[in-house]
Protein backbone atom coordinates (compact mmCIF):
# COMPACT_ATOMS: atom_id res chain seq x y z
CA UNK A 1 0.00 0.00 0.00
CA UNK A 2 1.58 3.57 -0.44
CA UNK A 3 2.64 6.04 1.22
CA UNK A 4 -0.83 8.11 2.64
CA UNK A 5 -0.88 11.49 1.56
CA UNK A 6 -3.18 14.20 3.06
CA UNK A 7 -3.35 18.23 2.26
CA UNK A 8 -3.48 20.77 5.17
CA UNK A 9 -6.33 23.13 2.79
CA UNK A 10 -8.21 22.31 -0.35
CA UNK A 11 -5.88 24.50 -1.90
CA UNK A 12 -3.18 22.68 -1.26
CA UNK A 13 -4.86 20.08 -2.60
CA UNK A 14 -5.31 21.68 -6.13
CA UNK A 15 -2.24 23.02 -6.31
CA UNK A 16 -0.70 19.31 -5.95
CA UNK A 17 -2.89 18.15 -8.10
CA UNK A 18 -3.38 20.47 -10.78
CA UNK A 19 0.24 20.80 -12.80
CA UNK A 20 -1.41 23.71 -14.77
CA UNK A 21 -2.01 25.17 -11.54
CA UNK A 22 1.32 24.04 -9.83
CA UNK A 23 2.91 25.93 -13.01
CA UNK A 24 1.14 28.91 -12.28
CA UNK A 25 1.65 29.39 -8.31
CA UNK A 26 5.18 27.86 -7.97
CA UNK A 27 6.79 28.31 -11.80
CA UNK A 28 7.91 25.56 -14.11
CA UNK A 29 11.02 24.79 -12.24
CA UNK A 30 8.80 24.35 -8.84
CA UNK A 31 5.91 22.55 -10.63
CA UNK A 32 8.08 19.93 -12.36
CA UNK A 33 10.00 19.02 -8.67
CA UNK A 34 6.53 18.90 -7.07
CA UNK A 35 5.27 16.39 -9.77
CA UNK A 36 8.20 14.52 -9.28
CA UNK A 37 8.17 14.36 -5.36
CA UNK A 38 4.96 13.75 -4.82
CA UNK A 39 5.55 10.76 -7.49
CA UNK A 40 8.35 9.31 -5.47
CA UNK A 41 5.85 9.42 -2.52
CA UNK A 42 2.87 7.16 -4.11
CA UNK A 43 5.83 5.02 -5.37
CA UNK A 44 6.71 3.94 -1.53
CA UNK A 45 5.29 2.37 1.71
CA UNK A 46 7.06 4.22 4.27
CA UNK A 47 9.10 7.59 4.75
CA UNK A 48 12.62 5.96 5.50
CA UNK A 49 11.98 4.77 1.51
CA UNK A 50 11.92 8.17 0.51
CA UNK A 51 15.33 8.67 2.53
CA UNK A 52 17.05 5.89 1.11
CA UNK A 53 15.85 7.55 -2.78
CA UNK A 54 18.70 9.90 -1.64
CA UNK A 55 16.10 13.01 -2.34
CA UNK A 56 16.40 16.11 -0.90
CA UNK A 57 14.76 15.98 2.35
CA UNK A 58 15.32 17.50 5.68
CA UNK A 59 14.04 16.51 9.03
CA UNK A 60 12.96 20.33 10.55
CA UNK A 61 14.09 20.71 14.17
CA UNK A 62 11.82 23.04 15.17
CA UNK A 63 8.83 21.14 14.53
CA UNK A 64 8.50 17.56 15.60
CA UNK A 65 7.58 14.93 12.85
CA UNK A 66 8.27 17.99 10.13
CA UNK A 67 10.16 17.15 6.93
CA UNK A 68 11.16 19.61 4.21
CA UNK A 69 11.61 18.28 0.80
CA UNK A 70 13.74 20.81 -1.28
CA UNK A 71 11.93 21.48 -4.78
CA UNK A 72 13.70 24.53 -6.17
CA UNK A 73 15.92 27.26 -5.08
CA UNK A 74 13.88 28.85 -1.64
CA UNK A 75 10.84 26.43 -2.70
CA UNK A 76 10.14 23.61 -0.27
CA UNK A 77 7.18 21.12 0.19
CA UNK A 78 6.67 21.04 3.74
CA UNK A 79 4.91 17.70 5.76
CA UNK A 80 4.49 16.53 8.30
CA UNK A 81 3.64 12.94 10.66
CA UNK A 82 -0.02 12.46 10.73
CA UNK A 83 0.07 9.31 12.69
CA UNK A 84 -1.48 9.90 15.99
CA UNK A 85 1.88 9.93 17.75
CA UNK A 86 5.15 9.42 15.48
CA UNK A 87 6.81 6.13 16.20
CA UNK A 88 10.20 6.65 17.82
CA UNK A 89 13.17 4.61 17.56
CA UNK A 90 14.76 6.01 21.35
CA UNK A 91 14.61 9.68 20.86
CA UNK A 92 14.31 10.23 17.21
CA UNK A 93 10.99 9.08 14.88
CA UNK A 94 11.61 5.70 13.48
CA UNK A 95 10.83 6.58 9.67
CA UNK A 96 10.52 3.29 8.82
CA UNK A 97 6.90 2.78 10.33
CA UNK A 98 5.66 6.31 9.31
CA UNK A 99 3.07 5.60 6.47
CA UNK A 100 1.46 8.55 6.56
CA UNK A 101 2.00 12.61 5.73
CA UNK A 102 0.17 15.80 5.66
CA UNK A 103 1.45 18.05 3.24
CA UNK A 104 1.46 21.32 5.28
CA UNK A 105 2.82 24.38 2.93
CA UNK A 106 4.71 25.21 -0.17
CA UNK A 107 6.99 28.02 0.60
CA UNK A 108 10.47 29.35 1.56
CA UNK A 109 12.52 28.97 4.83
CA UNK A 110 13.49 26.20 6.94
Amino acid sequence: MPLEIAFQTRELRATCESPTRAKRELGELGSKALRRVLADMNAVETVAELFDMGLEIESCTQEHGMLRFQLSEGLSLFCNVIQQSAPMNGETIDWAQVARLKVARIGGGK
